[in-house]
């Protein structure tokens, strides 16, 4: 799990049987806000991802599809920054630790079956 800078959103590398690894964003405020384009800022890597789901509070991104994005969660970088993009009246920009990414998601991936 990426810890979330504050307490009611979640962000998280987790397994899924169909897809494989993906990144999940879990906040009330991805719903309310309408957030389909996430702009993510990782060191030097810069990127803005169509994030996918239709749940109102989660949104998701394949990891498979954005290897970029995967190596920069495993890079050994302290720290993340998301911004919002076309995510209706509110600027929606949060940032998240990742220390410890590497291994954890390491692990992760480890034990996770690969896409059919």
């Amino acid at each position: 799990m990426i810890d979330a800078s504050d307490i009611e959103a979640c962000y998280m590398v987790r397994c899924d049987a169909r897809t494989g690894l993906i990144f999940e964003i879990g906040d009330a405020t991805v719903g309310e806000s309408g957030l389909r384009l996430a702009r993510f800022e990782i060191g030097r890597y810069k990127e803005t991802i169509r994030l996918d789901g239709n749940s109102p509070d989660r949104r998701t991104i394949v990891l498979s599809r954005h290897p970029k994005l995967l190596a920069a969660l495993t890079s050994g970088a302290d720290f993340a920054t998301m911004f919002a993009l076309k995510a209706g009246e509110i600027d929606y920009s949060t940032g998240f630790e990742l220390t410890g990414a590497q291994d954890q998601i390491s692990r992760v991936a480890k034990s996770c079956p690969t896409k059919p």
